[in-house]
């Protein structure tokens, strides 16, 4: 009997340390779990993201086995990876940077989305957005992309009623932009002006030629022909050359830099003025409109046009570092954290991004404040803009935006398809001494195209 108690107790006691043993490594794997490792420098996020990585880490994480440790940088983020990469220091996940993607996918600093198992439903999600050379290196994907830049054109709203105009004579076309623009100008008697323009060569683009891309299916750099094609917006540009003409365009803009055009139309002074979305913020915050105004679509060349996808300049977000190597199935849980529909869908409603996914911004719960936010993310397609090859050539004489800006500045009406025929000529020129490898890496992903879906 004694004997009997004895094992008993033995056991008894075995038990007892086994299970508690199993308890410790129990606790332990919940109190460790694996860090993956996130650095960024998009500081203007910073509080809604580590909310959401919060809620992350104490639910979904903690199933998982992962806990994300974020690290925000200031301005000397490009700086601070370069090192740690060369050290081998490099986070698992780190915003990607157009700059230097190419020098870190040549150094092997970088690791494809592909190689991460499982990573296919992510990277089928993102397919018809991606470009070569901005994602797409050597046929291999590197980053996705997250947001867009999209372009409109805004009404005064205000003004228009003063003048006589409604609601129906927003422009649709350029000419209509011409006509309406007359009527501004010259019921104002001098007090405000049809059309905003700057000479600052930024505003060129992102004001007119990019957005107009919808008309023409590119934005200078035709990728089905390999050719630079800035004369097909000759419609767009003489339509502009005329109302320099005509006197309906506000004065002096040839002085006037971007912040200072903007500042007139926040004034009241202008009638029309191009945008992107990025003004949302300037004409709230920056320079508060003293007056209601409306975004509406880019006019078409004419009305029967058939239009090309939206156009909208990505930003990109995360890449991957080698150290992912280590943990690659939960990295990828982490990559397809921060890209999930539900957390774009947040970063919307307070004004911080437009998702490049459609999907992402018809989730939102609540309609973004910001005034004009909304009509900017408007779009059932996009074309997400990829990179051409005007950075690698030597082009001989001014450049496209110089040449528009010389037409524009000057009240006489220019001969546009001459003066545009030559642009064309000399950046082709230049292009055609590229050697034909680095110029077939400028070609559109595999299904990727600006046509519409029909």
């Amino acid at each position: 009997m004694k004997k009997f108690l004895v094992v008993c107790l033995a056991l008894a006691l075995l038990t007892s340390l086994v299970f508690a043993q199993g308890t410790k490594e129990a606790a332990a794997k919940e109190a460790a779990p694996e860090v993956i490792t996130v650095w960024s420098d998009n500081a203007h996020e910073e509080t809604l993201r580590r909310a959401q990585i919060d809620a992350f880490n104490n639910g979904e994480g903690k199933e998982l086995g992962i806990f994300i440790e974020y690290k925000i940088f200031g301005g000397n983020f490009s700086d601070t990876i370069k090192i740690a990469a060369q050290a081998g220091e490099a986070p698992d996940l780190y915003r990607s940077d157009s700059k230097w993607m190419q020098g870190f996918v040549d150094s092997g600093f970088l690791v494809p989305i592909e190689e991460l198992p499982g990573s296919e439903n992510l990277l089928n999600k993102f397919k018809p957005m991606l470009s070569k050379q901005a994602h797409i290196f050597n046929g291999k994907t590197y980053t996705l992309p997250y947001n867009l830049t999209t372009y409109g054109f805004v009404i005064n709203k205000d003004l228009f009623k003063q003048v006589g105009l409604t609601e129906a004579d927003y422009p649709k076309t350029w000419a209509d932009v011409r006509r309406v623009a007359k009527i501004v100008t010259d019921k104002s008697n001098g007090k405000a002006y049809g059309l905003g323009l700057s000479s600052t060569l930024w505003t060129i683009s992102s004001f007119y030629t990019m957005p107009n891309g919808q008309n023409v299916g590119h934005y200078g750099y035709d990728w089905n022909k390999k050719q630079f094609a800035y004369s097909d917006y000759n419609p767009l540009i003489e339509t502009i050359d005329q109302m320099v003409a005509d006197g309906s365009v506000f004065p002096g803009f040839e002085v006037l830099d971007g912040d200072g055009i903007r500042a007139q139309f926040a004034a009241g002074r202008i009638g029309m003025i191009g945008a992107a979305s990025f003004d949302c913020a300037v004409y709230t915050k920056q320079f508060p409109a003293a007056f209601d105004w409306v975004v509406i679509d880019i006019p078409k060349f004419s009305a029967n046009q058939e239009t090309f996808k939206r156009f909208g300049n990505p930003t990109n977000l995360l890449c991957v570092g080698v150290n992912a190597r280590k943990h690659p199935e939960k990295v990828l849980k982490v990559l397809e954290f921060f890209y999930a529909d539900e957390n774009t869908a947040a970063m919307y409603e307070q004004g911080l991004y437009i998702p490049i996914r459609s999907q992402a911004t018809a989730m939102a719960k609540n309609e973004p404040t910001l005034k004009g936010w909304k009509e900017f993310a408007q779009f059932d397609e996009v074309f997400a803009m990829p990179p051409v090859p005007d950075t690698l050539i030597q082009l001989e004489g001014p450049s496209y935006r110089e040449v528009l800006v010389n037409m524009w500045t000057n009240p006489r009406l220019d001969d546009v398809k001459a003066r545009m025929a030559d642009v064309d000529k000399r950046y082709n020129s230049a292009l055609s001494k590229l050697p034909a490898e680095k110029l077939n890496l400028y070609t559109l992903a595999p299904g990727v195209t600006a046509q519409r879906s029909k």
